[in-house]
C-alpha cells in the first residue's frame, strides 16, 4: 500500500502520495508544491493529489520550506461514549498543543487535554493519524505536525474548565448527534481525526 501526506491549508487540502491516481498531478519540483500552497493560502481550492515517485525525498525537501512545529492532542471519550470537544476561535476543535522540549508525545497530549479542559488523567487507548497543516505566522510559513491519540476516562467528569487564556470559550462532552453537528463547523484535520476515531471504535 502506498503512503500519502494530507496537508491542510486553510479550507483546502494538498495530498502528496506515491500511488498513481486518476486526476493526479505529476510532481514537477519543489517550486510547484510551494505554488500550490500559496494559491490555497489566498483562496479555497478543491483537493489536489500530487503523485511523487520518490515520496520520502520529496516530502523531506517540502518540509524544509517551513518552520516545523510539533504538537500533540487527544480525542477523549467518557464512559457514556461522549467525545470531549472545545470551542476556540469560532470553531469546534479537539484539545491539543505544542510539545515542550524533550517531552514525549504521549505526555504532551495528556498534558494538553488536562490544561485545556480540566479533565484529569485520561488513558491513551489508541493512536490516531498524524495531521499536518500550514499557516502564516509573523511573515513565516509554519508546518504544524500534530500527533493524535484516542483516550478514555474511567469515570464521569463533568467539571470541565475551558482554558480561557488559550481562547477556549467552551469545553463539552458531546454525544454522537452533537459531534455530527459540530463537524459542520470544524477544521479538515479534525474531521480526519474523528473519522479515524470512529474506525478505531467500530
Amino acid at each position: 500500500m502506498g503512503q500519502i501526506y494530507k496537508v491542510f491549508i486553510k479550507e483546502s487540502l494538498l495530498i502528496i502520495g506515491d500511488e498513481p491516481q486518476d486526476a493526479a498531478v505529476d510532481y514537477l519540483g519543489n517550486a510547484q508544491l510551494l505554488n500550490l500552497v500559496q494559491a490555497r493560502l489566498k483562496s479555497a481550492h478543491p483537493p489536489v493529489y500530487v503523485f511523487a515517485r520518490n515520496l520520502s525525498e520529496v516530502w523531506n525537501e517540502f518540509k524544509r520550506n517551513f518552520r516545523l512545529i510539533e504538537a500533540a492532542g487527544g480525542a477523549v471519550l467518557n464512559p457514556d461514549q461522549k467525545l470531549l470537544m472545545i470551542y476556540r476561535l469560532g470553531k469546534w476543535d479537539l484539545p491539543k498543543g505544542k510539545i515542550e522540549l524533550g517531552e514525549p508525545r504521549e505526555m504532551a497530549a495528556l498534558r494538553e487535554v488536562e490544561e485545556e479542559t480540566g479533565v484529569p488523567r485520561p488513558e491513551i487507548i489508541g493512536i490516531l493519524p498524524t495531521t499536518y497543516h500550514i499557516y502564516p505566522l509573523n511573515d513565516r510559513l509554519i508546518l504544524k505536525r500534530t500527533y493524535w491519540y484516542a483516550m478514555r476516562i474511567a469515570n464521569g467528569f463533568d467539571f470541565l474548565v475551558p482554558q480561557l487564556e488559550e481562547d477556549i470559550l467552551d469545553a463539552s462532552w458531546c454525544d454522537p448527534k452533537e459531534v455530527l453537528e459540530n463537524r459542520k463547523n470544524t477544521y479538515g484535520n479534525i474531521s480526519l481525526v474523528l473519522d479515524a476515531l470512529q474506525e478505531e471504535l467500530s
